[in-house]
């Protein structure tokens, strides 16, 4: 690839920064030329493997349109994300369903709980299909192993000891819902 332009005092320093020392941080304001200074470094490199690494996907892309193709243009997200084990990737595509949908096939009707009032008060299918649905998606952000307790959300108003004792008789649907997905993903 033939070089473009002649490099600018700033940029050349860089080049022979980058050719003395090999690993270095360049750190300027956007539309100084960092892109540019970069290509003019893997120039001078010649076919070793590089590395650019990008905010967007659209920068990288264009970025991978510019550079020899030994330099490698992604995203800084892409490169966290391919060292992720599988198994917490999967965690990522879960399928949803409908929360009333979901109680209806864990055969979950209303319930009856208690506020902080002492009221008596009913949580719909729905709402409970919720808390399921919202558990498994709070063990799968978490580096937990297995669902929890701590990952169903019940509401404040409800009275705290039954709050407790709701978590404790969802948390078996929760690892069905996960258990479920695990065994969808595998055979997917």
């Amino acid at each position: 690839m033939k070089r473009a332009f002649v490099p600018t005092a700033e940029q050349q320093a860089v080049i022979d920064a980058a050719l003395r020392l090999g690993n270095l941080k360049v750190k300027a304001f956007a539309g100084a030329g960092k892109t540019s200074t970069l290509q003019l470094v893997a120039e001078h490199f010649g076919q070793r493997l590089g590395m650019y690494l990008a905010f967007n996907r659209e920068i990288a892309a264009n970025a991978a349109r510019r550079f020899s193709p030994h330099v490698d243009s992604r995203t800084m997200h892409s490169l966290a994300w391919a060292s992720v084990s599988p198994s917490l990737r999967s965690r990522v595509s879960l399928q949803g369903e409908p929360p009333h949908e979901l109680a209806a096939r864990y055969g979950l009707g209303p319930l009856e709980v208690r506020t902080v009032t002492g009221k008596a008060v009913e949580l719909a299918p729905f709402e409970i299909g919720r808390m399921i649905a919202d558990g498994r998606d709070r063990f799968c952000r978490s580096a937990d192993i297995q669902p929890a307790t701590r990952h169903i959300v019940v509401d404040e108003k409800i009275d705290e000891a039954v709050a407790a004792q709701l978590r404790t008789y969802l948390l078996p649907y929760i690892g069905h819902l996960w258990e479920e997905g695990a065994a969808a993903r595998a055979v997917g």
